[in-house]
């Protein structure tokens, strides 16, 4: 599976700090802005600031030609990060980000998708960013596991989940590199 981690991506300490007293609602399905759908995702969506909104953008477009270049997509822009927190029972099942003849729906746009890890991996149980394989391997799976700070890039094609969290608290940033549009 082709994933792409940078390590150290950014400092989690000032952004985790604001997440644990943020405003949190129940995270939607993409494709409906009004879908809650918690047979498929309980996660909350945090409301970060616009600093640290503004700090994580700027980040990821400091990096988004090298990393899209390692995917060989053409992008031009990053979609509206989101801030999660996932506590015991919370999880997303397995799905794709986008970029895929099945979506037809605005996800058709994404073609790198991005998670930003933020809490000590030994501060929660579960939670797992689980990679699915594709034709013909279908069974096989693959975890990133990463420290805080660190970002993991990858197709937004690609098949993948968050299992259920069983300790502790998960906070972490999702964004996506989107497609140039005219």
């Amino acid at each position: 599976m082709d994933v792409l981690t940078i390590s150290d991506f950014l400092d989690p300490k000032l952004i985790v700090e604001e997440l644990r007293t943020a405003e949190a609602q129940a995270a939607t399905v993409y494709g409906s802005a009004s879908s809650i759908e918690t047979g498929v995702r309980r996660t909350k969506k945090l409301t970060a600031s616009p600093a640290i909104r503004d700090l994580v953008v700027q980040k990821l477009n400091e990096r988004m030609q090298s990393i899209a270049a390692h995917f060989g997509a053409e992008v031009g822009e990053t979609e509206e990060p989101q801030f999660l927190r996932y506590e015991p029972g919370d999880f997303f099942v397995a799905h794709q980000d986008g970029n895929t003849p099945l979506v037809h729906d605005d996800t058709r746009f994404r073609k790198v998708s991005l998670v930003i890890f933020l809490s000590d991996p030994g501060s929660y149980d579960g939670g797992e960013l689980l990679f699915h394989g594709r034709y013909p391997d279908y069974d096989q799976r693959e975890t990133a596991s990463a420290e805080a700070g660190t970002l993991v890039a990858f197709r937004s094609e690609t098949t993948h989940e968050v299992t259920p969290v069983t300790r502790g608290e998960r906070l972490s940033i999702a964004a996506w590199y989107r497609a140039r549009r005219s």
